[in-house]
């Protein structure tokens, strides 16, 4: 092989390999855009999922302070969707800690198609002891429905502290 004949297929390969090169370098930066699209649209949902817990939660404290929902079953619902937000982080929260006192008495107890199918006698038993709970905390339960609402409107206000911070981006 002559010089001029490994000049030609150098100058050959140089041709193939550039534009192989530079696709690559596109294929690497439009994988790159993709991964921050599908962040920033991930932590959109986030918010927007935290945004509707807080209002159903809101919704909740409003129905037990006004006596529109049973109180047994507003501290379920209340403990569910405290459980939900930032990862049950509130679920403990000393003004809050009521609803989940209420929903550890009373997950026992039968609901829907399962209260229905139980006997009278023992949905009487349920009742009395589900009335006992009620009435032991109403007024607990009537004080964490005031606070989770005022919570629930400095959170939507406020917006969520990061659970966690990116050191790299300088946050």
């Amino acid at each position: 092989m002559s010089a001029l004949d490994a000049a030609i297929w150098l100058t050959a390969a140089i041709a193939i390999i550039i534009p192989l090169a530079g696709y690559a370098l596109h294929l690497h930066f439009e994988a790159k855009r993709q991964v921050a699209i599908a962040a920033e649209t991930h932590e959109r949902e986030r918010l927007q999922a935290r945004a509707n817990v807080l209002e159903n939660l809101s919704l909740l404290a409003k129905a037990l302070q006004d006596e529109q929902v049973n109180p047994t079953e507003g501290c379920l619902r209340v403990r569910v969707f405290l459980d939900l937000l930032d990862e049950g982080v509130y679920v403990n929260h000393p003004d809050l800690i009521i609803f989940d006192r209420v929903y550890q008495q009373t997950k026992h107890l039968a609901t829907h198609q399962e209260r229905t199918d139980l006997a009278a006698n023992e949905r009487a038993k349920q009742d009395q002891e589900r009335e006992a709970i009620e009435a032991e905390f109403s007024s607990q339960i009537q004080q964490a429905a005031i606070k989770l609402g005022a919570f629930c409107e400095l959170q939507t206000k406020q917006g969520a502290e990061p659970l966690f911070v990116n050191a790299a981006e300088g946050q």
